[in-house]
């Protein structure tokens, strides 16, 4: 009991703030797992670069408990709660207001025929907390298969459809590397549906990388994270999530191993390597934050593909290069330009050159001068 004491108290003395966004460009660690709750394991979300985290919270204490720990290190909370599903009359006003509290979880990859319960379960919600922004994570669009099983014939009617609840952001996952070097055939079109989405309303879109392998997802390498982050900021996402930080149990569908936080709470090595690519992806992210890609494009080198983005931030026009492959290097050939500043990812400027090797999932960006 002695020891439930801070976390209350800190929670009552925070209880007039208002949920706000995190500190810059979102990455969120997805998910952290109840048992886990402990000043040390949030210490290691904020030292891997992370400044959101899912939390999973089967209880009204370990509601207050990630509040409480993600509040010592700065970290929004993406509240994922069973008491609040069932009953948020009661147990919303234990956490509204709470400086750490960022939004609600409501579903992940719902179904079409989940919406009309989510909308209520978010005026449920909304009338205990009139401050309350949420969060929902939509199916992809991987197969004629999985639309079957949405409940969609077409996948722009899904997001169509999703677009008319409430909500901040629009989030997909879908994870294009496979085992072999092989990647996933949709991934483009539906980052394609995805986009015009997201310019259609005006919301921002968020996008699910992996990091925990399982079935044909291998182990990660900085070249598979480095390819999921570059492209889906080359397409304009404003948030990247990690699915899943803490390694969910494995069950007989999916084998789960290796996440960058191990079922037994030891950190593997796989959080080494998220670690190095916050790290690097944390400037590179700051340059896309609140840009607007004004286009996109897929163009052969003489080793390979890479996606090409136009975007503007400011008055500033920038160009990047992403090599498409998460296995292998690309060469980018340029004119030479007095016009042109390359970007470096520490966001220092040099100037271009004509030729650049890109290495697997790498990025290249240049800015009008």
């Amino acid at each position: 009991m002695k020891r439930l004491l801070p976390i209350v108290f800190t929670l009552l003395s925070i209880q007039t703030l208002q949920a706000g966004e995190p500190d810059g460009f979102p990455i969120i660690a997805d998910i952290m797992h109840t048992e886990l709750y402990d000043a040390v394991r949030f210490r290691d979300i904020h030292k891997a670069g992370f400044n959101a985290c899912i939390c999973l919270c089967k209880t009204p204490e370990k509601m207050q408990a990630a509040l409480h720990y993600a509040g010592i290190h700065g970290i929004k909370v993406i509240m994922f709660s069973n008491p609040i599903y069932d009953n948020p009359e009661k147990n919303v006003p234990l956490v509204k207001g709470n400086q750490s509290l960022w939004q609600y979880h409501l579903a992940d990859e719902p179904k079409m025929k989940s919406f009309t319960k989510l909308k209520d379960l978010q005026t449920r919600i909304k009338r205990a907390d009139p401050n309350a922004q949420f969060f929902i994570n939509l199916c992809p669009n991987s197969n004629k298969e999985i639309l079957k099983s949405i409940g969609v014939e077409k996948y722009p009617d899904y997001l169509k459809e999703f677009s008319k609840i409430e909500q901040p952001q629009i989030s997909y996952d879908y994870y294009p590397v496979r085992a072999n070097g092989k990647q996933g055939s949709q991934w483009y079109n539906i980052l394609t549906d995805i986009r015009n989405e997201s310019l259609r309303t005006g919301k921002p879109f968020w996008a699910y990388i992996l990091c925990v392998p399982h079935l044909v997802y291998p182990t990660p390498t900085i070249g598979h994270l480095r390819l999921q982050c570059y492209v889906n900021l080359a397409y304009g996402a404003q948030g990247i999530e990690y699915f899943s930080y803490s390694t969910p149990a494995p069950t007989k569908q999916y084998d789960f191993h290796d996440g960058p936080l191990l079922r037994n709470g030891k950190k593997s090595r796989t959080y080494k390597l998220v670690k190095k690519m916050n790290a690097e992806l944390k400037p590179v992210a700051s340059l896309f934050w609140k840009s607007k890609v004004t286009g996109i494009e897929h163009r052969k080198c003489e080793d390979g593909e890479v996606v090409v983005s136009h975007f503007i931030k400011g008055e500033k026009y920038y160009t990047c290069y992403v090599n498409k492959s998460a296995e292998k290097d690309v060469t980018v050939s340029l004119r030479a330009s007095n016009h042109i500043l390359r970007i470096r990812k520490d966001l220092k400027t040099e100037a271009v050159k004509t030729r650049y090797k890109l290495s697997a999932g790498d990025i290249l960006i240049m800015r009008d001068r």
